[in-house]
């Protein structure tokens, strides 16, 4: 049976709402790839609208953007011009061998199965490159975000998911992850902020996703009257190198 994306019904909530992130990432890639991402071949996978594939590419990447969700897809390419959209699994990455300095994932590697994605990281990457995987953990130990959340776990359940890179790297590969992290912030209208919460599977899955949208709305305006949220997050970016390559400096 063919693969299916969770995400085909929320592709325009998705660009309006999810946050990018950090420039202190891309800078990290940079030293862990040992070269500039200027003029880097990257592979962008699960990439959704294009929110990652546009920062790599506004750093001089060449970017090759592969996602599964046909609508999503169609966004990424009417919003990114400079990166390449391909339509496509991770579990089966519809590129050549060694062709890529650098494979990230933003947002999504929990979504793949490793066994199936990690040989496929492998394959592509030519020797010294790098694989990164990161996402934007939004904090949630201020009363209004422990509310929230509160709200969630009513609603849809057990909703937070394991967001490692796998041990198959290191297991089968000998690669050993590495782990940095970045705090950021954005304030943002409470409407996009509920197309960001609306893009979210597990909110998407609902039976009535817009009555509880619209339940969030009222709560959160009664803590925010002037209609601007504060979204906090800790963006945890987890990376592996390949052998060979360019030594560091």
């Amino acid at each position: 049976m063919a693969e299916r994306s969770k995400f085909d019904t929320v592709a325009d909530r998705y660009a309006t709402g999810r946050p990018d992130y950090p420039s202190a990432l891309f800078d990290a890639l940079a030293q862990i790839l040992r070269r500039p991402l200027a003029g880097a071949d990257a592979v962008d996978l699960g990439a959704g609208t294009g929110i990652s594939s546009r920062q790599l590419a506004a750093r001089g990447a060449r970017v090759t953007a592969v996602e599964l969700s046909r609508p999503m897809v169609l966004r990424l390419a009417a919003d990114s011009p400079g990166v390449r959209p391909v339509q496509g699994s991770a579990h089966a990455i519809p590129l050549l061998d060694a062709c890529a300095d650098l494979v990230t994932c933003a947002q999504a590697w929990h979504w793949i199965d490793p066994a199936l994605g990690v040989p496929e990281v492998i394959r592509v990457l030519r020797p010294g490159g790098v694989f990164g995987a990161w996402w934007n953990h939004t904090l949630r130990d201020l009363p209004w975000e422990r509310a929230q959340a509160a709200r969630l776990d009513a609603a849809v359940g057990p909703w937070i998911r394991d967001y490692n890179v796998p041990e198959h790297f290191q297991t089968d590969y000998g690669l050993v992850p590495e782990s940095r992290k970045f705090a950021w912030q954005r304030t943002l209208a409470v409407d996009v902020h509920l197309e960001n919460l609306a893009s979210k599977s597990y909110v998407a899955e609902l039976p009535d996703p817009d009555a509880f949208l619209a339940a969030e709305r009222a709560a959160l305006l009664r803590v925010f009257p002037d209609g601007l949220v504060v979204e906090r997050f800790t963006t945890e970016l987890i990376t592996v190198r390949t052998a060979g390559g360019p030594t560091a400096a």
